[in-house]
């Protein structure tokens, strides 16, 4: 049953109306703001930043060898993007000598403010080839030319570090072509060239693995090789003494 409205019902709403026409809300400004880009927008990023933002989200990273200059926007950018990402407990890392751009999660111990999506973990022979990719990578480095690496260099690194009691030829050659794939398809740390067997090495494989030392990637690789091989995974870390990778988007969450 209904209540009938009163007439103190009717001088409450008479005074709302009065105090919304005393005190009207503020119109959108289009030149601070932006101009509303759907029914109920509160947002105040033009459409190109948020463009951007979502692009930084889906990752794994931006270049500025892409055709759309999302890279070239987010460096322009990079203070508006900064305050957004923190609220997320992101950290907008630009590497402006390599031109690329990437997400990381920020460190802290508080509940809820870890990732949004854990990065899948990168198998024992997968994490070496990477190790790998970068000392070629960065034996290129000023010389002006693409660092490249073929599928038989893969199968080469990868015979150097497997059991040959679990794995014959054919399974070797099966783990570098599951390698390949990942990396291309989901970090895009390969990226094709004209060859079918021939892929240059992402610039931005330091910012996955932050080493400030060759010697470090060396020590590393060789304390792989000495583990035991199971389990088959290792854990991400972030730290200059024992990185896998950095967090990296794998997919199309935030990292």
């Amino acid at each position: 049953m209904t209540e009938t409205p009163t007439a103190e019902d009717f001088d409450n709403e008479l005074e709302e109306q009065d105090e919304l026409e005393e005190y009207p809300q503020p119109a959108r400004d289009v030149l601070i703001d932006g101009p509303e880009l759907f029914p109920g927008d509160t947002g105040t990023l033009p459409l190109k930043l948020r463009q951007a933002l979502i692009r930084l989200l889906r990752g794994p990273y931006l270049d500025a060898n892409s055709s759309d200059n999302v890279y070239n926007t987010v460096v322009d950018n990079q203070e508006q993007l900064r305050v957004r990402l923190s609220e997320l407990f992101l950290e907008l890392v630009v590497d402006e000598d390599h031109k690329v751009a990437l997400l990381r999660p920020v460190e802290m111990a508080e509940p809820h403010t870890t990732a949004l999506q854990r990065q899948r973990e990168m198998t024992r022979e997968e994490t070496l080839l990477l190790l790998r990719m970068r000392l070629v990578l960065d034996r290129h480095s000023g010389t002006g030319n693409e660092a490249t690496i073929a599928r038989q260099d893969i199968i080469d690194v990868l015979e150097q570090y497997v059991d040959p009691q679990a794995h014959d030829a054919k399974g070797v050659e099966d783990l570098a072509d599951a390698a390949i794939r990942k990396l291309v398809t989901e970090r895009r740390l390969l990226l094709p060239t004209e060859l079918d067997d021939v892929w240059v090495i992402s610039n931005a494989l330091p910012l996955a693995l932050p080493y400030e030392h060759i010697g470090d990637i060396i020590t590393y690789m060789n304390s792989l090789t000495e583990a035991p091989a199971e389990p088959d995974t290792v854990e991400n870390a972030e730290t200059a003494d024992a990185p896998v990778e950095a967090e990296l988007n794998d997919g199309e969450e935030p990292a």
